[in-house]
């Protein structure tokens, strides 16, 4: 029986996953702050680490898959938490288990990012570059100065770690895929979260989804499913959209781009 790692794996997204993989036969060790085989912060340093101890012992060292799901918004955590587990809670783990993903036959990591990486506006490069250089304690500065784009900040840099290193030899080369999502607005204890805000309300439901509905976090968790799956082998380094048209309606001329000679 494959066993797979989730983190943020007690509701929304990560809930969802952990029930598309169970339903397949999947062993699933969730990792989140309660209700999961594994708990703790992972937007604290020494927190991830004991966590990936605790996931190693759990699966027996064979793990075939892991999710790097855990994430919170900007709106209502302190922008250095939100970076500290949106990018820190994430690369860190991915990188931490690689050895132990690297000895299944045919193993799969999946970080979710979120479209807000190409549709929110004026995220600070600053703040993007930090966290790809691995400076936690400069990026988390700049996510409390930049609290509103902490989160889309976070994301992005995750992305662009995705893509970085999924092609390099100890991912790929090893035999790992490694991919990420990129959800729009689904609903979730975030987005029941966000709409219960007065200030916050307005914005979210003026945000456009041509096909006229939110996501709903099964839908996502469907594809991740399919992802560290066997039909999904040929994915490497891929930023897929799961947004019901919100980037393309507000980029359909700007991606793709020719590559330049």
């Amino acid at each position: 029986m494959p066993t797979v790692a989730i983190t943020g794996a007690a509701s929304g997204i990560g809930l969802a996953t952990r029930k598309a993989l169970e339903a397949e036969g999947v062993e699933v060790i969730g990792v989140d702050l309660h209700d999961a085989e594994v708990t703790g912060d992972l937007s604290q340093p020494e927190t991830r680490m004991k966590a990936v101890d605790d996931i190693v012992t759990a699966c027996n060292g064979a793990l075939d898959g892991f999710v790097a799901g855990a994430g919170i918004s900007g709106t209502h955590f302190p922008g250095s938490r939100v970076v500290g587990l949106n990018y820190f809670g994430a690369v860190e783990m991915l990188d931490a288990l690689r050895p132990t993903l690297a000895r299944a036959d045919a193993p799969a990591a999946v970080a979710i990012s979120s479209n807000s990486v190409t549709t929110m506006p004026n995220i600070p490069v600053e703040l993007v570059e930090a966290c790809l250089s691995g400076d936690e304690a400069v990026a988390t500065k700049l996510g409390d100065k930049n609290q509103i784009y902490s989160y889309g900040g976070s994301k992005l840099a995750l992305a662009r770690w995705v893509r970085r290193n999924a092609v390099r030899d100890d991912w790929i080369g090893a035999g790992i895929t490694l991919n990420a999502v990129a959800p729009g607005r689904t609903r979730t204890a975030m987005d029941d979260m966000m709409l219960a805000d007065e200030n916050i309300r307005p914005h979210l439901e003026a945000y456009p989804i041509p096909i006229g509905r939110c996501g709903q976090a099964d839908e996502i968790g469907g594809f991740i499913a399919y992802l560290l799956g066997p039909a999904a082998r040929f994915f490497c380094g891929s930023l897929l959209y799961i947004d019901g048209g919100t980037d393309a309606l507000m980029r359909a001329d700007e991606w793709p781009v020719t590559l330049k000679a």
